[in-house]
């Protein structure tokens, strides 16, 4: 509870967002769900305003809102990222965007219509972050970013993932690093729970790479073990890599894989461990 509080607090104040107008996120993703959901709850409790673009189905609003909060959250609270579905309401949350973070899965990258599309309702944008997957299996959506942020002006940052991992409250008594206890009772699969949980209980930490250095085939040996390596990530570390990253005055190309530790990295570790590469 104390290093959250901690990464709250610092993020206020270093972001010079006490007193001032917030950081304004908006997060699209064709994969990695559960990414979108973290990225998002982290970004409110920083302070920033945050939406997600996301499908107008009120049912899979709701869920999602559970994964996050548990099932007796505020939907109205105002701590809640707005979810934005139809036209009007994503062009608005285009239109005060400071930073667009762009989730993606191995599975698919973004068309490069919805980019375009994208860049040309934001006439604020400074930063996009682009969680990308290692292997360069996204190194047709990475290029196009890399082209057009060029163009635009725009700062851009590569955070590739390895294969993704936990994503709940983690070990400690009354803090949620990640997701609320109901995203682990989500998963049915009793090995994959357990495996999830004790990633999400000891392997908290980070090791940040330049570039892009491991294979996509090595993910395929630590996918079924809760144990860190290069080719694993935790989905809440991820997350705070995403939320330090659109906020420098510079962009990066890393990878992110996991490290032991029973609580993640500091805003003052990721600090420094982002301005290292």
């Amino acid at each position: 509870m104390i290093r959250l509080a901690i990464w709250i607090a610092f993020t206020l104040v270093v972001c010079g967002r006490l007193g001032v107008d917030a950081f304004g996120i908006v997060i699209y993703g064709t994969g990695a769900q559960e990414m979108k959901l973290i990225v998002g709850k982290l970004a409110v409790k920083s302070g920033d305003d945050c939406s997600i673009i996301f499908p107008s189905d009120d049912r899979l609003k709701l869920k999602s809102r559970n994964i996050m909060y548990g099932r007796d959250h505020d939907a109205e609270s105002a701590a809640n990222p707005a979810f934005v579905s139809t036209g009007e309401e994503i062009g608005g949350a285009l239109e005060t965007a400071d930073g667009l973070i762009i989730t993606c899965d191995e599975k698919a990258g973004v068309e490069e219509k919805f980019l375009d599309t994208l860049l040309a309702n934001s006439p604020k944008l400074q930063h996009i972050c682009l969680l990308s997957q290692m292997g360069g299996r996204l190194c047709t959506t990475e290029d196009l970013l890399k082209t057009k942020c060029t163009l635009a002006d725009i700062k851009l940052s590569i955070i590739r993932a390895g294969t993704l991992k936990g994503g709940g409250p983690g070990g400690v008594d009354g803090s949620e690093f990640g997701l609320s206890k109901y995203f682990d009772d989500t998963i049915f699969d009793l090995l994959e729970a357990r495996n999830s949980m004790a990633f999400d209980k000891f392997s908290l930490g980070a090791r940040v790479t330049a570039g892009d250095p491991f294979p996509a085939a090595a993910k395929l040996f630590s996918s079924s073990s809760f144990e860190p390596s290069d080719t694993t990530t935790s989905r809440t570390v991820a997350a705070q890599a995403l939320l330090t990253a659109i906020k420098r005055d510079d962009g990066i190309d890393i990878s992110l894989s996991s490290e032991k530790g029973k609580t993640p990295p500091t805003p003052e570790e990721w600090v420094d461990l982002l301005s290292a590469i």
